[in-house]
């Protein structure tokens, strides 16, 4: 007798993990756009903290630019200058809509034109949000 297998177990086998594979392709779908999603608000966290920090350690009051491409950070004087640019969510595929595009922190650390400033990341079913208040502090808003 040969060791081996029958060509209809095989297919049944074949059949078990192509069902097996249609129900946790969704799943693992909508976690990958949760990641993604967390990842960029994680960054941009990081990048408006940072940015922050420079106007209160410079002591020059700093303009933050978000886009969905890129996040830039500028010491606004004569001339302006760039000192921080990232990549933007779009990197991760998370789409960024910002009620205000540009606001400025002072050399204090409080928000000129940031009062209520919302961001909003979408990718697939995730969506995040972050909140800047007039004072500078920013915050996850749900």
């Amino acid at each position: 007798m040969k060791a081996g297998f029958t060509l209809v177990e095989v297919v049944i086998v074949l059949v078990i993990v192509g069902i097996l594979t249609a129900l946790g392709t969704p799943r693992l779908g909508k976690a990958l756009d949760q990641l993604a999603v967390a990842r960029s608000v994680h960054e941009t966290v990081g990048f408006y903290r940072s940015a922050r920090f420079a106007a209160i350690v410079r002591g020059k009051r700093v303009r933050i630019e978000f886009g969905r491409d890129s996040l830039v950070a500028v010491i606004e004087g004569r001339p302006d200058t760039v000192f921080m640019r990232r990549a933007g969510p779009a990197v991760f595929g998370v789409s960024l809509t910002v009620s205000r595009p540009t606001i400025r922190i002072s050399v204090t650390g409080l928000g000129y034109g940031a009062a209520n400033t919302k961001l909003v990341f979408r990718r697939g079913s995730a969506a995040d949000s972050l909140a800047i208040s007039r004072i500078g502090r920013i915050r996850r808003s749900r």
